[in-house]
């Protein structure tokens, strides 16, 4: 693959964990909110831990992993044919 499109790539895994954590988190915020409203309640709302989610763990570590590959250097120099 290209290194801009592993770039682009791993930038997208890595936006793409984000997105899923905080959807998460605002699902947790409003089922608290819409508990408020109802009766009883808890304190603080539940909020899961960053690593409950396979999806989110999966896609940061192949974003990152992506990332790595991008900055290698593959620029080795061309070898230069004399004989012509």
């Amino acid at each position: 693959m290209d290194k801009k499109v592993t770039l682009i790539l791993g930038s997208l895994f890595i936006l793409t964990s984000g997105i899923i954590f905080t959807l998460e988190r605002l699902r947790a915020v409003l089922y608290w909110t819409a508990e408020i409203e109802a009766g009883p309640y808890e304190l603080n709302p539940k909020l899961f831990p960053f690593f409950d989610n396979l999806f989110t763990v999966v896609f940061l570590l192949v974003g990152i992993a992506l990332l790595l590959v991008s900055s290698r250097d593959t620029n080795e120099p061309k070898e230069k044919d004399f004989n012509s």
